[in-house]
């Protein structure tokens, strides 16, 4: 669920526009932010844990930025590795000049981590991303790129051997290059502005750096950019079913980014309304969960015909807890989190929101509304259950964490405190979407079924060595400049 940016300029320094893509991407990762910027002097790279602020580099600040016409940038999400400023991203390799980030998880990371560090590859971060970076590395020093482009060569060789979710862009000498796993698991986009190019996780960040021109960087395909304009196009890998994550749809992209050349808020209304017509309450008013809820909320009470309120409020200094690297940080900030902004005495209230992973937000959210005065609560989901782990880049690791798994609906609606409790179906999602029998989705933390071959469980920290501490560190002030 990272948020990834390259860009490419013809003229001036590109670290700027590349933090200012990078706060656009904050809602897909807020553990630790970083920028690579390559210039003629090698490679500068600045990282901190914690959110990107406009302090940190804003426009006050643009003579600050090392020159360089290429920058990578990256805001965490982790779902391999602890909370650790080595585990920050880009990574760079500096001999081979090749800075990286990366958004999704792999597979076999393990696997290849082992076999790279009996190659003689000293690894210093416990995250799957270097072990990209070392196959590019050890790729681009190997015979069978010398002939022909040797970046396009590193990278198939590469791919060849990656299993499970990537989307990388990453700074080689003089060009940027961005490519993306066969499957299209997650997303990337490119966005072309006169003396520009950028790649980016969504399009609300070529939106905001003035990109016209978007397209989608295709699956299994290398884009190579370099002085401010695409330089190939390359088909480096051999086509895979298509298996884009639902969980994009329902929750991680920003509501005014597109997906399939849809806006995701407006695919949203469209899961509340179908949600209204599959599990209809009787009920006096919706209420939304602010704030990814609010357009499916929306589209439930138009299509119910029901007022909308505004009973929550939400404290947008927390963000978003579900993204937070462990339960204790995720209870705290969900503490204050939410609050009755009006009161509902004696309504029988809909509240929707967007999904129910473990469960704790729901369960505070129908404790205040029942405190509030609310006679009877509701609750409409507008996604289905979820109820298998994603081993692909968001961090729902252990069933054990998903109060839908092996719980009837009763049983959760018990735990959650609420009246009644519904889910959008799986063939409404589907249609929705325009996905027939979930072609072109992966679906796997719903049915449990996965586009790739996958281990039967999940560990974080499976790239931790054994003596190795293996907990998260706290963000706290760790500024490097």
């Amino acid at each position: 669920m990272c948020g990834i940016v390259g860009v490419s300029v013809l003229d001036g320094t590109a670290g700027q526009p590349a933090f200012d893509g990078l706060v656009t991407l904050q809602h897909r990762g807020q553990e630790s932010w970083g920028i690579a910027v390559a210039g003629p002097g090698g490679v500068e790279v600045r990282r901190s844990l914690g959110f990107a602020s406009r302090s940190d580099r804003g426009d006050s600040a643009r003579d600050e930025w090392p020159a360089g016409r290429l920058a990578v940038a990256h805001t965490r999400y982790s779902t391999t590795g602890a909370t650790l400023l080595e585990n920050s991203q880009p990574l760079v390799h500096e001999a081979r000049r090749i800075a990286l980030a990366h958004n999704g998880d792999l597979t076999n990371a393990a696997d290849l981590r082992a076999r790279l560090g009996r190659e003689g590859y000293g690894f210093h971060s416990t995250s799957d991303s270097e072990v990209i970076l070392a196959l590019l590395a050890n790729a681009l020093d190997a015979p069978g790129t010398r002939d022909g482009d040797p970046i396009v060569a590193a990278v198939a060789r590469a791919m060849r051997v990656l299993r499970g979710a990537y989307s990388v862009v990453c700074a080689v000498g003089d060009r940027l290059v961005a490519f993306r796993d066969p499957h299209g698991m997650r997303p990337l986009v490119a966005g072309f502005a006169e003396g520009r190019v950028v790649v980016a996780s969504e399009t609300c960040t070529l939106d905001a750096l003035g990109c016209s021109g978007q397209r989608e960087v295709e699956p299994g395909e290398l884009l190579v950019l370099r002085d401010g304009r695409l330089a190939g196009e390359h088909r480096v890998a051999d086509p895979a079913p298509r298996s884009f994550c639902v969980f994009e749809h329902l929750y991680l992209t920003r509501q005014d980014s597109r997906i399939d050349g849809a806006r995701t808020g407006a695919t949203r209304v469209a899961f509340g309304e179908r949600l209204a017509l599959e599990s209809p309450a009787d009920a006096d008013l919706v209420v939304a969960v602010p704030a990814s809820g609010v357009p499916a909320a929306r589209g439930y009470a138009r299509a119910a015909g029901l007022p909308l309120a505004g009973a929550l409020v939400r404290d947008e200094q927390v963000g978003r807890t579900f993204i937070e690297p462990d339960q204790r940080r995720r209870e705290r900030k969900l503490r204050r989190k939410f609050s009755i902004g009006s009161p509902v005495d004696g309504a029988r209230v809909v509240v929707v929101d967007d999904s129910i992973v473990r469960g704790s937000t729901m369960r505070r959210i129908v404790t205040l509304l029942r405190e509030s005065g609310a006679s009877e609560v509701h609750v409409r989901i507008a996604a289905p259950a979820l109820i298998a782990p994603c081993h692909y880049g968001v961090d729902i690791v252990d069933t054990g964490e998903l109060v839908a798994t092996g719980r009837e609906v009763e049983e959760v609606c018990r735990i959650i405190g609420a009246t009644s409790l519904a889910h959008l179906s799986v063939a409404g999602m589907r249609q929705t979407v325009g996905s027939v029998a979930g072609e072109g989705l992966c679906e796997g933390c719903i049915t449990g079924e996965y586009p790739t071959p996958v281990s039967a469980g999940r560990d974080k920290l499976k790239l931790v060595p054994a003596q190795a501490p293996r907990h998260a560190a706290t963000p706290a002030a760790v500024h490097p400049r």
